[in-house]
């Protein structure tokens, strides 16, 4: 007999639920009546230079911020079934570098991966690359000015560990200890959904998440993930 979601996930997706019906349809209402307005507004005032369609880019901009907000906490509260099966691990991963490079790139962020241990996993590899990815996003918003970031993998026949280490700005002691919680964000834009669904990919995995990290020394996210397939 299946175990009832603890009381957190049961709110959590009663308010996702919420939040798709109240928020989301009024939100594309919004989206689509400003593209309408901007359109009509360009037939009067050609000059897409003046005052009215800089506020006009303000609000869109604040509109997609929400947008993102919702489909990220849409994301957390709903979060698909694991569909796990045997992956080979390097070039999932290799995939993915491939993917982010050009943004890491345009942040003047370097790269490097440092792929060892098994070669194969039983994983859902969506929600391995969606964890990943955040924590490489995550770690692009604390090296503003640039820096290195490392996305490494070890183990044995017991266990897949993958790390993503970056030498960014780092986190005080408060911080870190709030990090895995959701909604919890430093950040003006932040969502604070990011390091909490990479937690909820790992354990609905069977793993486990920590963080290392100290304010000028970086960070350094580890997650482990047990019984890889294979060597």
């Amino acid at each position: 007999m299946e175990s009832e979601p603890p009381q957190e996930s049961r709110l959590i997706e009663t308010l996702a639920a919420g939040v798709a019906h109240e928020v989301r349809n009024p939100l594309n209402s919004v989206q689509i009546n400003l593209s309408i307005l901007e359109q009509e507004l360009l037939e009067l005032l050609p000059d897409r230079d003046t005052h009215v369609f800089e506020v006009l880019r303000k609000i869109a901009g604040e509109i997609k911020r929400l947008d993102d907000f919702v489909s990220e906490f849409l994301r957390f509260a709903r979060p698909p079934r694991l569909n796990v099966e045997r992956l080979p691990v390097r070039p999932l991963i290799t995939d993915l570098a491939a993917f982010i490079a050009p943004e890491c790139s345009k942040k003047g962020v370097t790269l490097d991966l440092d792929l060892r241990g098994p070669e194969s996993a039983l994983l859902d590899g969506f929600q391995l690359k969606q964890a990943i990815l955040n924590l490489v996003l995550n770690a692009l918003q604390a090296m503003p000015t640039g820096g290195h970031v490392a996305v490494r993998t070890a183990g044995d026949k017991s266990r897949l560990v993958v790390t993503v280490v970056d030498d960014g700005e780092g986190m005080s002691p408060e911080t870190r200890e709030k990090a895995l919680t959701p909604f919890f964000t430093t950040r003006e834009e932040g969502t604070g959904l990011g390091l909490p669904l990479v937690r909820r990919i790992a354990e609905q995995h069977g793993g486990s998440v920590e963080i290392s990290s100290a304010p000028g020394e970086g960070t350094t996210v580890t997650m482990v993930f047990p019984a890889p397939a294979g060597s």
